[in-house]
């Protein structure tokens, strides 16, 4: 049964069904999550009237998602406010918040480890060890009693208590919903650094650090510095070849009559134009194959799109590679033209 087939199902049977992004993804052949596969997702659930909850392009990639009618009441507000999805990426796209579930369910690592007030300290304090943690949960069932980490067991022998158990070394922490909005909960982290976050049942499925952020905007951040390169690099290989009129002529005709005062105001779309001509790429006097370039530049400028609509999943480690090799690429380029106009 393909995607569609199952979305009509849903429909007609009024029975929500359970699965993951992941599952989706597969089910319309694609690996990770950009803007063009929300739109496409979201399109198709729309033509069926059928709604995600939590949404597809907020839950984590191995989280679970339902797929399920829309209300009649839904129904009404949705045909008055075509605006209704929420784009604000949420707590639950990271995977640290979703530690139980990898492990639960995707068999994904260690799964959340906790302890209990009355864990002897030794015993924490070994579980820490053998499994690089720096700090650990202290929970009762469902009920959080605390959090217990290298630093509070620092300050508690620092103050020559008598520390046996866990109780007497934990400190209170921060507890944030799987939902809250994941630039306000980043304030929270750094501040905190470290937090549980409460799934929609109300147990705790993860544990996200001040840590586990960094790596996350470094993971977000490099693709857009990276593109930053390559386009500068592109200018400089253009400045002052091209008078104002050559530069309107690589305008999308889309845009009109779009007014063209320097370099600066092309699009990397446009970039490509303008030099795909055979006549403009011959003032650039590159000794490189004009067709291999411009096809590469092509396959950045898909990347790129990816990468200015924000995606916290981030872009595929295939076009972070490529993105990589055309800034090294273009750092060589420009390194022999500066060498041959010494």
């Amino acid at each position: 049964m393909n995607f569609e087939d199952k979305l009509k199902s849903i429909q007609t049977d009024k029975k929500p069904f359970w699965t993951t992004p992941n599952e989706i993804m597969e089910y319309i052949g694609v690996s990770r999550r950009g803007w063009r596969v929300n739109e496409k997702i979201n399109s198709v659930l729309k033509k069926y009237d059928l709604v995600t909850e939590p949404e597809f392009e907020s839950a984590w990639k191995w989280g679970d998602i339902e797929i399920k009618p829309k209300s009649a009441a839904n129904t009404k507000k949705n045909s008055e406010d075509e605006d209704e999805k929420d784009p604000t990426p949420r707590l639950s796209i990271l995977r640290a918040a979703n530690i139980v579930k990898a492990k639960e369910q995707h068999n994904q690592g260690l799964g959340l480890i906790t302890v209990s007030k009355e864990t002897e300290l030794n015993r924490a304090i070994t579980l820490m060890m053998m499994y690089n943690l720096s700090q650990l949960p202290v929970l009762s069932g469902r009920k959080v009693d605390g959090l217990i980490s290298w630093e509070s067991i620092g300050k508690a022998l620092a103050l020559d208590k008598d520390s046996k158990t866990v109780n007497d070394c934990k400190t209170e922490v921060t507890i944030l919903n799987y939902n809250e909005p994941l630039f306000s909960a980043v304030k929270i982290i750094l501040e905190k650094k470290v937090v549980l976050v409460k799934l929609k049942d109300e147990t705790i499925g993860g544990i996200v650090t001040a840590s586990d952020v960094g790596e996350q905007f470094i993971a977000l951040a490099e693709p857009f510095l990276i593109m930053e390169q390559i386009e500068n690099h592109i200018r400089k290989l253009l400045e002052g070849k091209f008078s104002v009129a050559e530069l309107s002529k690589a305008t999308d005709p889309k845009d009109g009559n779009k007014e063209i005062k320097n370099l600066s105001e092309l699009t990397f779309g446009e970039y490509i134009r303008l030099i795909e001509d055979p006549e403009n790429f011959k003032k650039l006097d590159l000794p490189i194959d004009r067709p291999v370039l411009i096809k590469h530049l092509n396959e950045i400028r898909e990347i790129r799109n990816d990468v200015m609509h924000f995606d916290p999943e981030g872009v595929s480690e295939n076009d972070r590679e490529l993105l990589r090799q055309t800034v090294n690429f273009f750092n060589e380029i420009n390194s022999i033209r500066r060498k041959n106009n010494k």
